[in-house]
């Protein structure tokens, strides 16, 4: 195949031996007329008529055979026959048939065994050109003649494909070897009628089924077809990805072209010597040549997610055939892989290309928010009664299903069998419910309004990508894992670039929405605090413990250390600044809390006659919830107390909904109706997390006639310093955020466990308990207590996120704690005395990040001493106390009264929920320590400590910890380094009460699997949780 002929001692009868006789032939197609081409057309449907009415009978005898070894069989020779009449059919009419059998050998898996074998005969031994026609379409096109440009000229193709084959030659002029592409003669008319066929048969199916329209796709085809007959466009994405994958050292090979030799038909390119990828399936090859399999498809999938999200490049047929290998000792797993044949390739503008990359980063995150708003960029308009966010959920699980982990053939056949039953219970149960015209639709993009053809080609490359994975046997290759690093890549450098942050979506461009002004404080720096609070947080970036953090510290009012590090997240490096806002999280509610206190406070002075007969500001905390929510708690005489509410002693915590999900967390009239049919018992303190913010936005909106929590918050805080805001979207706020790689593998247990959910879900059963405990409802679904759903950008308060997507910065927050007038209002109500309240649960220590003890009106109490052991041993004036609030995920406001004559604040807010708490207690420790003070709230007690690890031993969280590889495992996950195991049994004891304290929270759960969640929850809680 590679010998070449010298043109100038070429006889006529050198090119009619050429091409051996068994070597089908192209025989050309320029000069086919009308009736020839209609002739061909009738002859396809009539065969895709006859291969229908054979598989038809197929499964009817089928049905009548047990299942078998005969019925087995049966089905063999079918799928045999059909494979060998479509392939005979291919090689005989060509054009569009030949790349549709390409693809379909690509379905390993998706199809049956018989028909991607068959067909993978087309993307090697395809019908080659004459060398008479080679030789006239290259004088056409370049005007010269091939004896003029090379001296030898291989006559048999080295390669032929189902629009040009290629040919070896040594250029006259420099002697050098090349290849050379060449278009086969009448390919144009023959594609341009293959796509007016494949029109005709769409119309006549959406006339039949208006539900199976693919005009569309058909559309796009053959927009792109001019642009694949023209060998300059080609010539060009082979230029552009070339110059990427070299300049970022990809050990993937692309041709280089030649400068001078190419035109519409033809062009000159460098000669590459490969053998076929499919020899990764042969051990042998594997054994002799020491070639990792594995590490070549890694870097094979790494160089189109680098130029996919680098340039926007999107090569849309990687089949064997356009995929081959150069042995290279020196090259990641010992070989080298070469992507030939850019005839089909998309390109993407930026705002495409970078959005595209979003939602890739955004799915290895599990971040949902931040998925649909990304799709919602790039077109994608979702049928407004359908898209809930239950059906966000499904859609995002899905999606994270097509990107998972390769695996073998035999379960990709049974994913795709689960997928169609699921699809056709789908259809049945929507026609029982009367719904036929959007739900019972039988598209498999039912949901969509319009699918933007933007995507198409990156859809198309990972489908035929993904084939070719499971064809090479690569199982377990993590896909999203390989691609989301290119993709994060891509979005940090735009992200450096202000012309393009000033004009993209996804970096809030076009958001209106305008932040509040920071507070406007008297400053005085510190230059000794702020010098070590900027080198401790230096430290703790390099570290990777901090990606984006503020802090504030004021004495009196007076600011005295303002101290801004990071970026915006891991994506968006954009610097943080003092006017950055930082997701709330659950902090919400404790701000909620004292607005509510300084609405009552207020409205009881005028004398409201909501409150007649309350004598003292103080009493207001005894009275029940049920005197201004009758319906709270079943009865308002047996309602528990606003104090009980406040301090987390009404038994909220095992109050969440029977079926509590994300959607819940915008969904406050469902949670307040629920919270009117439940009968709550006050008792013991269980921190109530995320179900008192919906108590207390009820509350408000009673008491003051407000409705939107946001702007109640807004119209009593912000008079006292506090720059509260909604998500702009602007780049002005943090977007909560944790290490990528924790969640970017998707594994089968995830896309079972995600059925599973979705099983149990259309079931719809109403029998069983109305509601769960935290524990209980965040190990059934941990998304639903996933911080990063705080991460909606919203232009109105209709995303409610139980408060968490709310925004402020930590000058903000110092501001508020450190005003005079909020001491007054609560010393007043008596709600800073210390109460009974403390939370002593493994649960409680983590949501509170270790102050688990409560003032009457719901601010968790700070201990400190005086860091002079011998001098707390003789005076009780070395320990005093703070309040404020804090929490697991991060943020945190302190204020402690006596540390410092005026009275000391400490604000911090962090974006990474990861290590975002040990940053904070590493921080807010050492600023005490300048005061002369230690933190006492942040050492573990022993009693939690045996609970913890008493949990461990449900059989529900000790899978969690072998999934995540056991304690030093997860410990190596938040240091970055391998930790040996601990001589000291306690500090192993610590580490595994962490991992449970955080494990039973689940938080900050991200998965869909227990397993995986499991693991992911463990690691934040020993981030959180281990003793200093």
């Amino acid at each position: 195949m590679g010998e070449l002929s010298n043109l100038y001692t070429l006889r006529p009868e050198d090119l009619e031996k050429a091409i051996p006789a068994d070597l089908p032939t192209w025989e050309t197609d320029a000069h086919l007329g009308w009736w020839d081409f209609q002739k061909r057309r009738w002859a396809t449907l009539w065969l895709m008529r006859s291969l229908y009415q054979q598989l038809t009978t197929c499964s009817s005898e089928a049905q009548a055979l047990e299942p078998g070894p005969e019925q087995d069989k049966l089905w063999h020779e079918c799928y045999k026959t059909v494979a060998k009449t479509l392939k005979e059919h291919a090689e005989e009419a060509k054009g569009c048939f030949i790349k549709a059998g390409q693809v379909m050998s690509t379905m390993v898996g998706l199809l049956p065994d018989e028909v991607t074998s068959e067909m993978t005969s087309l993307t090697d031994r395809l019908p080659v050109s004459k060398p008479e026609e080679v030789f006239r379409i290259i004088r056409e096109d370049l005007k010269y003649a091939p004896s003029d440009i090379f001296s030898s000229f291989g006559l048999r193709p080295v390669a032929s494909a189902s629009v040009a084959q290629v040919h070896k030659a040594i250029l006259k002029s420099t002697g050098v070897v090349v290849a050379v592409k060449v278009q086969h003669e009448g390919v144009d008319n023959l594609l341009m009628e293959d796509v007016s066929t494949l029109n005709t048969v769409a119309s006549q199916v959406a006339y039949w089924c208006p539900d199976l329209d693919f005009r569309e796709i058909i559309d796009e085809m053959e927009k792109a077809l001019p642009y694949e007959l023209d060998f300059r466009e080609e010539r060009r994405a082979l230029n552009k990805a070339g110059q990427v994958l070299r300049s970022e050292g990809s050990s993937c090979i692309i041709p280089r072209v030649h400068r001078e030799y190419w035109g519409r038909r033809v062009f000159v390119m460098e000669y590459i010597d490969a053998q076929p990828i499919l020899k990764l399936l042969e051990p042998q090859f594997l054994r002799d040549f020491q070639v990792d399999k594995m590490e070549v498809v890694r870097s094979l999938v790494d160089a189109f997610g680098l130029m996919a999200f680098k340039v926007g490049l999107y090569h849309a047929d990687p089949h064997s055939g356009n995929v081959r290998l150069v042995l290279d000792p020196s090259a990641p797993g010992g070989a080298r892989p070469v992507i030939f044949d850019w005839g089909q390739f998309k390109e993407c503008e930026d705002e495409e290309r970078l959005t595209t990359a979003k939602v890739i980063h955004c799915l290895a995150n599990f971040d949902i928010t931040g998925v649909f708003e990304a799709l919602s960029v790039l077109g994608f308009t979702f049928k407004a009664d359908v898209l809930n966010e239950d059906m966000r959920r499904e859609l995002f699980e899905r999606a994270r299903g097509v990107m998972k982990d390769t695996v073998n053939k035999a379960v990709v056949r049974e994913n795709v069998q689960h997928d169609l039953n699921e699809h056709k219970e789908r259809v049945q149960r929507a026609s029982l419910e009367g719904d036929k015209k959007t739900k019972a639709s039988r598209s498999p993009i039912w949901f969509l309004e319009e699918l933007p053809r933007c995507v198409m080609g990156f859809l198309r490359m990972l489908q035929i990508l993904r084939g070719l994975c499971v064809a090479l046997d690569a199982e377990g290759l993590p896909i999203l894992n390989i691609l989301a690093k290119r993709a994060e890549e891509a979005l940090q450098q735009a992200s450096l670039d202000p012309e393009l942050t000033s004009k993209l979506k996804i970096f809030g461009a076009h958001h209106t929405r305008r932040l509040p002004s920071a507070p406007i404080l008297r400053y005085s720096p510190s230059s000794p605090l702020e010098s070590l609070v900027q080198n401790a947080v230096s430290r703790l970036s390099a570290d990777r413990r901090a990606v984006g953090v503020q802090i504030a510290v004021m004495l009196g009012t007076q600011l005295v250390c303002d101290v801004t590090a990071g970026t915006l997240s891991n994506s968006d490096l954009r610097s943080c600044t003092g006017e950055t806002r930082f997701r709330l999280l659950d902090l919400s509610a404790g701000l909620g809390a004292i607005a509510l206190l300084r609405c009552l406070r207020r409205l009881h002075a005028k004398q409201d006659p909501l409150f007649a007969g309350v004598d003292k500001p103080e009493d207001l905390l005894r009275l029940p919830v049920g005197h201004f929510w009758p319906d709270f708690g079943g009865a308002p005489e047996v309602s528990p107390a606003l104090g009980q509410i406040l301090t987390h002693s009404a038994g909220l915590q095992d109050a969440f909904p029977s079926k509590f999900s994300s959607s819940h967390l915008d969904k406050c009239a469902d949670v307040w109706d629920h919270f009117e049919k439940v009968s709550l018992v006050p008792g013991d303190c269980r921190y109530a997390y995320l179900l008192q913010v919906f108590v207390i936005a009820k509350l408000c909106s009673i008491v003051s006639g407000i409705h939107s929590f946001h702007q109640f918050l807004v119209a009593e805080l912000s008079p006292l310093g506090l720059d509260l805001s909604l998500p702009t979207g602007r780049g002005g706020e943090a977007f909560v955020c944790r290490p990528m790689d924790i969640l970017s593998r998707v594994s089968m247990t995830e896309v079972q466990a995600s059925r599973e959910r979705r099983r149990e879900q259309n079931a719809n059963s109403s029998e069983g308990p109305q509601h769960q405990s935290l524990l209980q409802a965040a190990l059934k679904d941990p998304l639903a207590f996933d911080p990063l759903l705080g991460n909606v950008s919203a232009d109105d308060d209709a995303a409610f996120r139980a408060g968490m997507s709310l925004t402020a910065s930590a000058k903000g927050l110092a501001a508020l704690f450190s005003h005079p007038e909020l001491h007054e209002e609560l010393s007043a109500l008596r709600a800073l005395s210390p109460s009974e309240a403390k939370d002593s649960t493994p649960l409680g220590w983590f949501l509170t990040a270790g102050a688990t003890s409560f003032t009457t009106g719901g601010l968790q109490r700070f201990p400190l001493r005086r860091r002079c052991l011998a001098l707390a041993k003789c005076s009780r004036g070395c320990r005093r106390e703070g309040w404020g609030f804090t929490s697991g995920l991060g943020p945190a406001v302190f204020h402690f009264p006596h540390a410092a004559p005026e009275g000391l604040t400490i604000a911090i807010t962090v974006n990474n929920v990861l290590s975002g708490q040990g940053a904070v207690r590493e921080l807010v420790t050492l600023i005490l320590a300048h005061f002369g003070w230690k933190p006492t709230w942040t050492s573990m007690p022993v009693r939690t400590m045996l609970d913890a690890k008493q949990m461990l031993d449900q059989p529900e969280l000790q899978s969690v910890v072998a999934a995540a590889g056991g304690i030093e495992v997860i410990r190596s996950m938040i240091s970055g380094e391998p930790k040996e195991k601990p001589e000291d049994p306690h500090e192993e004891a610590a580490a595994a009460a962490a991992a449970a304290a955080h494990v039973a929270a689940a938080a900050a759960g991200a998965a869909s699997d227990v397993a995986r969640r499991g693991a992911f929850l463990v690691a934040q809680g020993c981030a959180n949780l281990l003793p200093m």
